[in-house]
């Protein structure tokens, strides 16, 4: 552990958390009706739902469910030493559907109906169902990237995800997560584009041996994506996206590797993006805060955010364990 793993791993937690809630702001919007709201450059800062979105009611800086999620799967990994609990996640998810706040926070109704599954000790769905596909179970998997060395970050990530999901391809997609998250923590670059197509082939590999088909959405995400200079626009193959996790995933770490070069644009990007924008804000905001570190990330929306006393101690909880 030192300085730079410590503001990284801060930078996961908070990033994540910051653009989940930014991204709260429009969900269910699509990218046109998004930049006549707010302009073509998106939501820089925190704001209440937007007219006509999924979250109207949306208040700035409240945390939504992705990190609700996210925080529930930290914590019992800080409580077990770094260690996957399966009967310890499962009670804090199953506290979860009693919780006023995350109910209020947009799990959804395919996220709400995994989690009852879960908690009445039925099995997961496997049958290529929108709720046996949704993201919500990958995108929750970030905080095991913060995780030292010496956990086996696959296997807790897949472990995690079977608890809601029996699908490969949600599985496959928690671990590249956990993967993505892990490597920039411990100073994984990607400076050029030579260093981007290696990352994504890394990762196409650790999807493989889970999930085939996974690892397929992933190889094929936005191949005209321009990696070698800083973007200035969403292209069209990043809009609008979906809650479907092989495209969701993809299509959001796309995001990020084409505005990496800025943590503050890659998240309002994402937020702005159109579809299921918390969600992809949350993956975003996770991968560039773990790769620029929570002092890249504008003090103007940490000073708002919700909850930052139990996302700080979560933080440096993971921090402990190194």
């Amino acid at each position: 552990m030192n300085e730079a793993v410590k503001d990284r791993i801060y930078g996961a937690i908070l990033g994540s958390a910051c653009a989940n809630s930014l991204g709260g702001s429009c969900i269910g919007l699509n990218r046109k009706e998004i930049c006549t709201a707010v302009g073509a450059r998106g939501l820089k800062d925190f704001s209440p739902g937007l007219l006509r979105s999924f979250l109207p009611d949306h208040v700035p800086g409240t945390i939504l469910a992705d990190t609700y999620l996210a925080m529930a799967l930290a914590e019992s990994l800080i409580a077990n030493k770094g260690n996957f609990s399966q009967a310890d996640l499962k009670a804090r998810f199953a506290h979860l559907l009693e919780d006023p706040a995350f109910l209020k926070s947009a799990p959804g109704a395919l996220c709400l109906s995994a989690l009852r599954r879960m908690a009445d000790n039925e099995e997961p769905l496997d049958d290529h169902s929108a709720e046996a596909v949704h993201d919500s179970a990958a995108v929750r998997a970030y905080p095991i990237g913060c995780l030292p060395n010496k956990f086996n970050l696959k296997e807790i990530a897949v472990g995690q995800t079977k608890l809601t999901h029996a699908d490969g391809r949600v599985q496959a997609a928690a671990a590249v997560l956990a993967n993505s998250v892990h490597g920039f923590i411990n100073g994984k670059r990607l400076d050029n584009e030579a260093e981007v197509r290696n990352y994504v082939r890394e990762n196409y590999q650790l999807a493989s041996q889970i999930d085939e088909r996974f690892a397929e959405a992933w190889d094929d995400v936005a191949p005209d994506l321009d990696y070698a200079r800083p973007a200035h626009e969403l292209p069209y193959s990043v809009i609008n996206v979906e809650a479907d996790v092989s495209e969701g995933v993809p299509t959001s770490v796309g995001i990020f590797l084409i505005f990496r070069h800025s943590l503050e644009e890659a998240i309002s990007q994402a937020a702005s993006s159109g579809g299921d924008t918390d969600t992809a804000a949350a993956v975003v905001g996770a991968l560039s805060g773990a790769y620029h570190g929570a002092s890249a990330i504008p003090e103007r929306w940490l000073a708002k955010i919700a909850e930052r006393k139990r996302l700080e101690d979560i933080a440096e909880g993971l921090c402990k364990l190194w």
